[in-house]
């Protein structure tokens, strides 16, 4: 499945009432919102399927793109990326994991690879050359290959524990695509959506309401019970 379907999939969940969020490796280069109109530049390109990061700026970009510190939540952005960066201590129902050339599977084990840039010639923004990382933080000055390594390994254990129903991993890279494939096997969908009607009956027992701070009037200790109506999972 191409990354553009994986990323057709979350919306539909997200359009379902799903929270969901695409996320990436730090493999491609990250422009800054240009011009006075603020232009994300869609710097994460997979064939002809192309996106921007989240925002690199606190305030709202073109067409109503969020500003940095509420992509996480706000209705436009799904169609943006995040990274390791953005995206840790957050958590989606759905999040859609895309694997970069940083790390890729060769000859049974992971291998760990430095990208490099270009300038593109017509627009003067950054592009890959050499498909890889281009995290500024691991860069070869700053850490040897060994803990480049880790630290890749460990951006995307941060990258796939951020869902909390499924996570849908796809890699740019073609080795790894089908090894990924071989281990977890294809997309499965089951048609169970965050809604009351599509629990099973065996499920839908009313959670207790999260408790307020201070203690509660002697009114409402008594009308909050676990089988109160006004109760609803979702």
């Amino acid at each position: 499945m191409r990354a553009a379907e994986r990323g057709r999939h979350l919306r539909t969940e997200a359009l379902a009432g799903a929270s969901a969020r695409l996320v990436a490796g730090y493999c491609w280069p990250w422009t800054k919102p240009i011009g006075k109109e603020r232009r994300l530049e869609a710097d994460v390109r997979i064939g002809d399927w192309h996106r921007p990061w989240n925002a690199d700026s606190d305030a709202v970009c073109e067409n109503g793109a969020p500003p940095s510190k509420i992509w996480s939540v706000h209705e436009k952005g799904l169609d943006q990326i995040g990274c390791v960066y953005t995206a840790q201590g957050l958590e989606w129902d759905w999040c859609g994991v895309i694997l970069g050339e940083d790390m890729v599977r060769r000859d049974g084990r992971w291998v760990f690879r430095r990208g490099k840039e270009r300038k593109d010639p017509e627009s003067g923004v950054k592009r890959v050359a050499v498909p890889g990382s281009f995290d500024p933080k691991v860069r070869a000055g700053s850490v040897d290959e060994q803990e480049f390594a880790r630290l890749v390994r460990h951006a995307y254990h941060v990258l796939m524990t951020r869902a909390s129903r499924a996570t849908v991993l796809y890699s740019t890279d073609g080795e790894t695509r089908s090894y990924l494939k071989d281990r977890a096997g294809g997309l499965q969908v089951h048609g169970l959506r965050p809604t009351w009607e599509n629990l099973p009956e065996e499920a839908r027992v009313p959670h207790l309401p999260r408790p307020r701070r201070g203690r509660p009037s002697r009114r409402k200790r008594q009308s909050t019970g676990p089988h109160s109506p006004d109760l609803f999972l979702f």
